[in-house]
């Protein structure tokens, strides 16, 4: 079986058109390089590296503060119980509480002189010439959490050079304070009685039972 072949002529091949032989040029076209990012990553990493260095120092600053503060404070004062108010005044007898102030003790008792009667007369208690009776009316309050004693032998009067006068023993005048024991949140009145050398002044009544000695000044 025969097969047909296109015969050859002077024109076979074709031609090539010029324009198809045509060899572009590489500036015909323009590449845009991309960059491989080095710098930029190098830049930010620097930039974590030192945001994260200053947010160490500034840790490592502030406990260093927190450190040096807690070794200049007393451990004590840190969880010492808030003091009872009064319990800070009439500690000495060169610093008395005023009149109307109230002293309280260690033991949580709780002193106020409620009146101060001077030049008074009692007729369980003869007057004697260049002395003067002075009552002293107090309050006493057991602030504490026992029961607490009291005893007006536990009281005494003292001049502007430290003499001291003893309160009158006895029921020498109505309401005398004695003695006996406040129990818990309870308190009572009491008077105290004084025989001083008259015309007596800056005259302190101190109060010490056994939980540090009071000072308070009468007038």
């Amino acid at each position: 079986m025969s097969q047909y072949y296109p015969q050859s002529g002077p024109f076979y091949p074709p031609e090539n058109d010029p324009e198809d032989d045509y060899i572009y040029d590489e500036d015909d076209y323009e590449y845009e390089e991309e960059g491989d990012g080095s710098g930029d990553s190098l830049l930010r990493r620097a930039l974590i590296f030192l945001a994260g260095g200053c947010l160490v120092f500034l840790c490592m600053g502030c406990c260093g503060l927190v450190a040096a503060g807690a070794l200049t404070l007393d451990p004590t004062t840190l969880f010492a119980p808030t003091p009872i108010p009064g319990s800070d005044l009439g500690l000495s007898f060169q610093d008395p509480a005023l009149p109307d102030e109230s002293v309280v003790n260690e033991k949580g008792m709780r002193l106020t002189i409620i009146d101060v009667n001077r030049n008074a007369a009692l007729p369980t208690v003869p007057a004697v010439e260049g002395r003067e009776l002075i009552i002293v009316t107090v309050e006493m309050v057991n602030l504490g959490e026992e029961e607490a004693d009291f005893n007006e032998r536990d009281f005494l009067l003292l001049n502007a050079f430290e003499e001291a006068y003893q309160p009158s023993a006895g029921d020498v005048v109505d309401g005398a304070l004695g003695r006996g024991s406040l129990p818990p949140g309870e308190g009572l009145e009491g008077r105290l009685a004084f025989e001083v050398i008259a015309g007596e002044r800056d005259l302190v009544l101190t109060w010490d039972d056994g939980g540090g000695g009071r000072y308070i000044f009468l007038e």
